[in-house]
């Protein structure tokens, strides 16, 4: 996999950059920027993973209550009726809420492919001020000719830099 990057001074002209180069389909973009691109969709599965996994340790735990109160031992106190649910709402929702807590960490780990110790990108000269004032886009693809197209696309667009980092 071969890596163009290009460097833009503005948050438009990544905007622009991004428009013009998903229209190409070029191959994979990915931005690095010092804030969130206004208008781009962030659709991350973590909010619905931290949920799946709180609701799934609720149920289990409310479950593992029930069986073991009513079910495996029922025990007969002051005429308490065995499936008394009020008393297991405070552990299963504790419960819940550690797993949630855990799908999360997990979760995050899986979702940004972590721990990554290494990129090749991490090389390019154009990364070192990513983060603080410069939005960087990289291209990705096995594809010389569409790399070739993503070129010319980003020729019109007057990038500030451009970096190709080759296999």
């Amino acid at each position: 996999m071969s890596h163009l990057v290009a460097e833009f001074a503005s948050e438009t002209g990544l905007k622009d950059a991004l428009q013009r180069l998903r229209a190409a389909r070029v191959g994979e973009l990915r931005t690095y920027t010092p804030m969130a691109l206004s208008g781009e969709a962030e659709n991350s599965p973590l909010p619905l993973i931290i949920f799946v996994a709180g609701m799934i340790g609720f149920a289990a735990s409310f479950a593992m209550e029930v069986y073991a109160n009513a079910v495996s031992y029922p025990l007969d106190i002051g005429g308490r009726p065995e499936f008394s649910w009020p008393a297991f709402m405070p552990i299963a929702f504790e419960i819940g809420v550690l797993f949630a807590v855990l799908g999360g960490v997990l979760g995050y780990f899986v979702v940004n492919r972590m721990p990554r110790f290494y990129e090749r990108i991490d090389e390019c000269d154009l990364m070192r001020r990513a983060t603080r004032d410069r939005w960087i886009l990289s291209i990705r693809s096995g594809d010389q000719s569409k790399l070739a197209r993503a070129r010319e696309v980003l020729d019109l667009l007057h990038p500030t830099a451009i970096e190709e980092l080759l296999q």
